[in-house]
């Protein structure tokens, strides 16, 4: 197999699209006369060499193909384009884009021009005011950044195969779950695995599916109630939600019905949020509208109106001696109750490095020390098969 090809490619800084041949009866003679068959196309998603070169060798192939990733034009994509698209796109603007990669500002114009033109489409709107990418230009930052993100974990990747955990990982948290697990977690990783860099993103699954189909995000632990094509899930527990009232709250009940709920004002995740989607589905079986005042995008926003006295919200949390500064808030148990499952998440296509997967570990471990020291009716466990 000429694997080679691969190196070669590599040093010239190309993205490629990989074909490999399998030959006819296994015969290398006949390879040439054999159909290519496009790799991209089986796994959907262009993946980390070693993925593509695993793939041509169990299926016998005699020759790995590389192709530009422009389908149509026989013209090689160079990184630094994607890394000139990708810091235009972060900066908004040409000049402060040159600027941060100290690269002449006519001449990024003209890469970028160059690109569009290779691809056929245009990725950026330009104006007066700066620049913004279009629908196309969207879903190619998307896709930039994934690509980058997996070359800089390449010699992490390689690393890892022959001794210890090496890289950077992509770890999702749901925020409730981030203010109690995010900073042992941390510390663990520190100690277990110091050659694996960490980088925490925090929000609701809904928010943050995009970022681990795009294989921003290796793994993440986060509150998911309905199965996802191209997810793999892993249902841990279901955890209960609670009303959080203010600590200053008067006539506080030890729990509420949700046509009781009705009466007391609301601060609400903001759509498309998956507590939203579990209260909303709530409400409508009872035949109840809430009294919903605010909403917020954060669990940290909701617990600060909370304690301003703004409304009260309901969370999947119900014991805030771990939260500084929270300490004080009053949760009430929902009856009958609602419940969300987490889950752990990640790419049904894309197999974990060593390091994800000693990351996942981890925080698994970290998640059953957390629940141990969790109230009992807070949660339950899932029973797998």
């Amino acid at each position: 197999m000429r694997i080679s090809l691969f190196m070669r490619a590599l040093e010239r800084g190309d993205i490629l699209i990989a074909k490999y041949v399998a030959p006819r009866d296994r015969n290398p003679r006949l390879a040439r006369d054999s159909e290519p068959i496009n790799i991209r196309a089986e796994w959907g998603h262009l993946g980390p060499i070693e993925t593509m070169v695993g793939a041509a060798a169990a299926t016998a192939a005699t020759e790995v193909i590389l192709f530009s990733s422009t389908l149509s034009r026989a013209i090689l994509m160079q990184l630094r384009h994607l890394r000139y698209f990708v810091s235009i796109v972060d900066a908004g603007s040409f000049c402060r884009a040159a600027a941060t990669i100290h690269v002449a500002q006519p001449a990024l114009s003209q890469q970028i021009a160059g690109l569009e033109a290779t691809l056929g489409a245009t990725l950026l709107h330009r104006s007066a005011r700066g620049v913004c990418p279009t629908q196309v230009g969207k879903i190619f930052y998307r896709e930039a950044v994934s690509i980058l993100q997996r070359i800089e974990q390449l010699r992490g990747i390689v690393r890892s195969t022959e001794g210890e955990p090496e890289g950077s990982v992509g770890l999702g948290l749901s925020s409730s779950l981030a203010v109690s697990l995010a900073g042992p977690l941390a510390g663990a990783c520190r100690t277990a695995l110091p050659k694996v860099t960490l980088r925490l993103v925090t929000g609701d699954f809904l928010r943050i599916r995009s970022l681990i189909e795009s294989h921003a995000l290796d793994v993440c632990l986060v509150f998911e109630d309905t199965p996802t094509h191209g997810v793999s899930r892993k249902p841990l527990f279901r955890q209960r939600l609670y009303l959080i009232r203010p600590a200053n709250a008067e006539n506080v009940a030890p729990s509420v019905s949700l046509e009781e709920l009705a009466g007391v004002p609301l601060v609400l995740p903001a759509q498309p949020h998956t507590i939203r989607v579990a209260l909303d589905r709530a409400f409508g079986a009872a035949g109840v509208i809430p009294n919903c005042v605010a909403e917020a995008d954060t669990f940290c926003s909701v617990l600060s109106l909370v304690t301003a006295g703004v409304a009260s919200a309901i969370v999947p949390k119900g014991d805030f001696s771990d939260v500084p500064g929270y300490e004080a808030l009053r949760p009430v148990v929902i009856d009958p109750p609602i419940h969300l499952t987490a889950c752990l998440i990640s790419s049904a296509h894309m197999p974990l490095t060593s390091a994800a997967d000693a990351a996942s570990a981890l925080l698994g471990a970290q998640l059953e020390k957390h629940l141990s020291e969790a109230r009992p009716l807070e949660w339950e466990r899932v029973e797998t098969q």
